[in-house]
């Protein structure tokens, strides 16, 4: 478990805690770049971002920390969706209000204040509207899914393969990736001598999906549709240079789940669910979403 706190003067300040399921992944490095980005110019906080390091009880230890230390507010991306659910209730007992972003809790939406997300199911669709098109509804689809028991995986599996599933002539496989790039490489490589016949790779993010991508450029496989999500640096790069051919934009919530924790604070009445839009890069638009 690791904590980092932000503060810039002694003088009381609002105490919110941030806390990721992991601060080594792309997308959360981002994250934790943008709060400290808004930390900076919000002097009358103190961030605690604590880091939940892929286990699901490393976080809720830190989130129990978080209440120890009474912050006034906060802000969680649960790794396990069902495996963080206690923490709403210890939220609730210790009157600190919750803010949930990115991925869900598996609790009464009660419980919690606010989220603030995006619709991964939407995603998915997106993602196989996308290839359906490309590959003129023909051909087999790679998947690799993320962590298992995300709400993130389950979404982005669940509207990928029902629209999917309209097509008689598309078939889907499907691999666990964690959201890491050496474990897509690990199973893509047995993705592509199982199935020789691929049309398509669907990753649940561009790590992923980039891990795809090497071992097709490493086994010289050519014209095969691959997709990630999150549309970050890596994601844009991956597009610039083809090795993508889109990648599902995927905003990382701060400042905006700071913005709504601020209100939370204070208060003032939120929408209970804000769903943030997620278009699909490709090379003809990246330059208006990878700056």
């Amino acid at each position: 478990m690791t904590l980092t706190t932000m503060s810039s003067s002694a003088q009381e300040k609002l105490k919110i805690g941030i806390s990721q399921p992991n601060v080594e992944h792309p997308y959360r490095v981002s994250g934790v770049e943008r709060a400290k980005a808004w930390g900076v110019q919000h002097p009358e906080a103190e961030l605690t971002i604590a880091d939940g390091r892929r286990d699901s009880a490393v976080q809720l230890s830190s989130l129990e920390d978080l209440i120890t230390r009474r912050v006034n507010v906060i802000v969680v991306s649960p790794n396990d969706s069902a495996a963080l659910a206690p923490v709403a209730d210890a939220a609730k007992r210790a009157k600190i209000p919750l803010v949930v972003f990115d991925r869900k809790l598996a609790v009464d939406p009660e419980s919690y204040a606010a989220y603030i997300g995006s619709d991964n199911v939407e995603m998915g669709r997106v993602s196989a509207h996308f290839i359906i098109e490309k590959l003129g509804g023909k051909g087999k689809v790679v998947q690799i899914e993320g962590t298992p028991g995300a709400s993130a995986t389950i979404d982005r599996k669940r509207g990928f393969e029902e629209e999917i599933a309209k097509h008689p002539d598309m078939k889907v496989v499907s691999y666990v990736g964690h959201y890491r790039l050496h474990d897509s490489v690990a199973v893509m490589e047995d993705a592509v001598t199982a199935h020789r016949d691929l049309a398509a790779v669907y990753a649940h993010n561009d790590s992923m999906a980039l891990g795809a991508a090497q071992v097709l450029r490493e086994r010289n496989i050519k014209n095969v549709v691959t997709v990630g999500m999150d549309g970050a640096k890596e994601g844009c790069d991956g597009v610039a240079s083809g090795d993508l051919t889109g990648s599902v934009y995927y905003p990382t919530m701060f400042p905006e789940a700071l913005d709504l924790a601020v209100k939370v604070s204070k208060g003032e009445q939120v929408s209970k669910n804000t769903v943030l839009p997620t278009p699909m890069i490709t090379a003809d638009n990246r330059a208006t979403f990878c700056k």
